[in-house]
């Protein structure tokens, strides 16, 4: 149990880690941005998945905890942060999901407004 609690702590801290990492350095579409409304959606979405990330390390570190303290209170205490953590990030996940819906669908009105504007322009 210990050395499977070390591997899935390492795993856990290591993914935050890279997704940390590809989401400040970038996934290919930074600098994409062209409007506010991308710009606002962009910070939202990056301090969003900061939270995510950091909530996964944490459950990493809470697994780590549980393994060198073994069984007993502390332990309980521990993987029941990990519970309550995971459950958090997949909440938080369905969250995203909403914002980047709502996201889209305003992209796309305002898509079709730039287009009125350049109908009316060039008539």
């Amino acid at each position: 149990m210990f050395a499977g609690s070390l591997i899935l702590a390492a795993t856990l801290i290591s993914v935050a880690a890279w997704l940390q990492w590809n989401e400040v350095s970038g996934w290919g579409d930074r600098g994409q941005s062209q409007t506010e409304l991308d710009e606002r959606y962009h910070r939202q979405r990056s301090r969003s998945r900061t939270r995510t990330n950091i909530i996964i390390a944490l459950c990493g570190v809470c697994i780590l905890v549980a393994a060198f303290i073994g069984p007993g209170p502390v332990w309980i205490a521990a993987w029941l942060s990990v519970t309550v953590g995971l459950a958090t990030v997949v909440g938080l996940a369905g969250l995203d999901v909403l914002r980047t819906h709502r996201y889209q669908l305003a992209k796309l009105q305002e898509i079709g407004d730039r287009r009125q504007v350049d109908k009316q322009k060039s008539a």
